[in-house]
């Protein structure tokens, strides 16, 4: 009867519960109870029965292996998942399809010009290319702009998922301790276990997961469940960093840049100044109240803040330190130390008395004969923090830290144990995670082609394409200015020409960085900051329709049609286009010469190099050749070291089959070097040989010298959008199989833990009749025992 009536409330139990998110299906454990051994007067003619039914608990119906293999997906899922949220944010910007954009604009500035081939001269059509050159600047820049929301929405959405993550792992912590206590007191606490199950799904989102279960030995051969969620590394998939261990757990935070000699780096505002990578941070392992850290590390209490009331009269003040020692015990210390009185009320000398103040409390603190050995106190920007000297359980912690009693006007801000220090802390490298957490930071750092760190360049993510626009834009920009100034010969038109051209003084960079000095440009354009000249804008530079500068019907427009041509060339678009870091160096190919070639044979190298700007500009320079190819390229070097310009601008070296050319200027950071691009080689005619030849050279350095894309302007941006479409294609395919295997695995589950109604009616019925044949059973007993005692033996009376 009680197993009966036990069995229907379990089943009560799951039906009420058939549509809570997470509830596993319950099921009475019940075994066949049966007496051991045999009376003294047994009969060995009787039958041994069976003395009933026993109940061992109630468990749940669940599948570890189903566990594994949903978390599993689930982490691809969030992984897909987090890529196509970023990429959806990415198309709404770089998608010209059905609305004006600057594939549009590219297209109406190309037809204003066509308009002015037409109508050279006539003020009305140039200004109506600069309005359009203009509007095209302006969509450039709003794209920029919308890209770095787009950017900012995404940092925002993994700050929160890491703080999610983090809160989760928490909440596991806080169930872990209540499991813990009601497996001592002996109740199963199987809703608390749903609840984890639910948080440990959620969390394999975020992160692929290793979960396993184990025995905790709590002594008198009595022991609990213990619980351990580890990181699974992606490059080895073998369990990790540790995020959960009964009891303890790890904080998980976006891991902070440090300095050169490994020190965190802050900014202006003491804030920490967040890894370059947005790399995980997860900290050592801590009980939940920041007490007890399971690895080798320092204890911190911090004080943040320190306040002073008006008209504070500074003087002597005792500050009360409690704290913990290895074992336990609590001790109260009283420090005297110097509080600064400020000059006036003002804010600059409130400020300079509080870190006078905190100083002298810190090296109170530092001198005191009680706490010199237990802790090291260090004065910051607004507060102190006093870190143990000892590390792990031996260990001393403050617990508490108040001033005493005092006419000084100064109150102490929040005081608290912080978490531990950075040293223990363990950084996920790239590559090393997966799951919804590293695809974002994926999204927020992957440069692809344009990464300098030696990092991998197949990764790309927002930085890609905003420095693919910066790259479109530059290369628009630097080839109009390049055509608006020099001649097809490379000489400028602020001077005569070769073949006696007129100089034109309306000639001048048509694009600049916003604000730069059109004449003395030293900003880097990008899609960010290009804008039409300030020169343009007021008429002082026009743009130039002759080379000649004749106005002579033929030649009267020439210089239009190479602005025309800029849309309609074929470029090679590299990284180092926008990208060229101190270390970028131009290396030639090995040197090759005909037999034929006579020793003494007057040749020129023209040694072709952009600037800061992506100007190029060639340099000429004389040199004869040798009896070998390497005896030429010598002689090439010689010359080299010997012409004032190249030798100006690059360090040279001859590395004996190759030259290596380097800037010798350092840069700072965000502006180009100068590098060289390539060399080509002339007879004394004047006429291109390849008597001689250095063949293809190579650019080394951080940012790569290989093209990402060959084709004019507009073919540029469409493989932006190219790209972006495929990579979308690509990942949401990639989903859709990820997703479908979970949801497949999720049914699986459900038809092993989620509740049946038309099972658990049939329990219903079969524990009800149960418990009614138990009901009848007594009753036959108890009519059989009266029969017994009342009925026999009475006949004949």
């Amino acid at each position: 009867m009680i197993a009966s009536q036990m069995a229907l409330n379990v089943t009560g139990q799951n039906i009420s519960n058939i549509n809570t998110p997470g509830y596993t299906r319950q099921r009475l454990d019940q075994y066949s109870f049966i007496t051991s051994g045999s009376g003294l007067y047994h009969s060995a003619n009787s039958a041994s029965v069976g003395s009933g039914v026993m109940l061992s608990g109630i468990s749940q119906l669940r599948d570890p292996f189903l566990d594994i293999r949903f978390r599993k997906e689930m982490s691809s899922v969030g992984s897909a998942s987090a890529i196509l949220d970023g990429l959806d944010q990415l198309e709404s910007v770089i998608n010209d399809v059905n609305k004006s954009g600057i594939t549009t604009q590219i297209q109406d500035l190309l037809g204003k010009l066509n308009d002015l081939n037409d109508h050279v001269g006539e003020k009305e059509f140039d200004s109506l290319v600069r309005s359009s050159a203009e509007a095209l600047c302006q969509l450039l820049n709003t794209s920029a702009k919308d890209l770095e929301t787009v950017f900012e929405n995404v940092y925002n959405q993994y700050t929160q998922n890491v703080q999610e993550a983090d809160n989760i792992l928490k909440k596991i912590q806080e169930l872990n301790e209540e499991i813990r206590r009601s497996d001592i007191n002996g109740d199963s606490a199987l809703e608390l276990r749903d609840q984890r199950n639910m948080l440990i799904d959620q969390l394999s989102e975020y992160m692929k997961i290793d979960v396993t279960y184990s025995e905790e030995n709590l002594g008198a051969g009595f022991s609990v469940e213990k619980l351990t969620i580890k990181m699974v590394d992606n490059k080895t998939n073998k369990p990790g960093a540790t995020l959960i261990d009964g009891i303890y757990r790890a904080d998980l935070s976006i891991a902070q840049k440090v300095d050169a000699a490994g020190k965190p780096v802050v900014d202006a505002d003491g804030k920490p100044v967040p890894d370059d990578l947005l790399r995980l941070a997860i900290s050592e392992l801590h009980d939940s109240a920041y007490q007890t850290q399971l690895s080798n590390t320092n204890s911190q209490f911090q004080l943040q803040g320190l306040d002073f009331g008006k008209n504070a009269q500074g003087g002597q003040q005792t500050i009360d330190i409690t704290y913990k020692d290895k074992d336990g015990n609590k001790h109260t210390v009283s420090v005297d130390f110097t509080v600064e009185k400020p000059a006036d009320d003002t804010p600059e000398a409130i400020a300079k008395a509080r870190e006078k103040t905190l100083a002298n409390l810190a090296d109170a603190l530092n001198k005191d004969a009680t706490l010199q050995g237990l802790f090291t106190a260090k004065a910051t920007s607004n507060g102190l923090v006093m870190t143990s000297t000892d590390k792990g359980a031996d260990a001393a912690t403050v617990t508490q830290m108040e001033l005493a009693a005092n006419n000084t006007g100064i109150t102490l801000g929040d005081t608290k144990s912080i978490a531990a220090v950075p040293a223990n802390t363990t950084i996920v490298d790239e590559g090393h995670g997966y799951g919804a957490l590293e695809s974002t930071r994926q999204m927020l750092t992957g440069a692809g082609e344009f990464r300098t760190d030696g990092g991998d360049k197949s990764i790309r993510g927002i930085p890609y394409y905003q420095k693919s626009l910066d790259a479109l834009a530059n290369k628009f920009a630097t080839e109009m200015n390049r055509i608006n100034t020099t001649r097809p010969d490379g000489t400028s038109f602020s001077e005569v020409g070769s073949n006696g051209e007129a100089v034109q003084k309306q000639a001048g960079n048509l694009f600049t960085a916003e604000g730069d000095d059109p004449k003395n440009p030293d900003t880097v354009i990008t899609a960010g900051n290009i804008s039409i000249s300030s020169a343009w804008k007021s008429g002082e530079v026009q743009i130039i329709s002759s080379v000649s500068g004749n106005p002579v019907q033929g030649t009267m427009n020439d210089n239009i049609n190479r602005l025309i041509n800029v849309f309609e060339t074929s470029y090679t678009f590299r990284p180092s286009d926008i990208i060229r870091t101190n270390d970028a160096t131009f290396t030639t190919g090995e040197p090759k010469q005909d037999n034929a070639l006579t020793p003494g044979t007057e040749l020129t190298a023209h040694i072709t190099y952009i600037d800061g700007m992506n100007q190029e500009h060639t340099v000429k320079v004389k040199f004869q050749s040798g009896a070998t190819a390497e005896d030429t390229q010598n002689n090439l070097y010689a010359a080299l070291q010997k012409d004032q310009t190249i030798n100006g601008i690059f360090d040279m070296k001859d590395n004996g089959t190759t030259i290596t050319f380097d800037d010798k200027a350092v840069v700072p950071e965000g502006s180009l070097c100068n590098l060289v691009t390539g060399i080509a080689f002339t007879d004394a005619q004047g006429s291109k040989t390849d008597a001689f030849s250095m063949g293809d050279g190579a650019v080394a350095g951080a940012a790569s010298g290989d093209s990402i894309y060959k084709g004019n302007l507009e073919g540029c941006y469409a493989n932006m959008e190219g790209v972006l479409g495929a990579h979308k294609s690509t990942t949401y395919t990639i989903y859709e199989t990820y997703a479908a295997a979970a949801d497949g695995i999720n049914t699986s589950r459900d038809s092993v833990s989620g509740v049946d109604l038309n099972e658990e009616g049939m329990n219903l019925l079969q524990y009800q009749k149960s418990f009614a044949a138990a009901c009848r059973l007594m009753t036959a007993l108890d009519e059989a025992m009266d029969k017994v005692i009342n009925g026999m033996g009475i006949v004949g009376r």
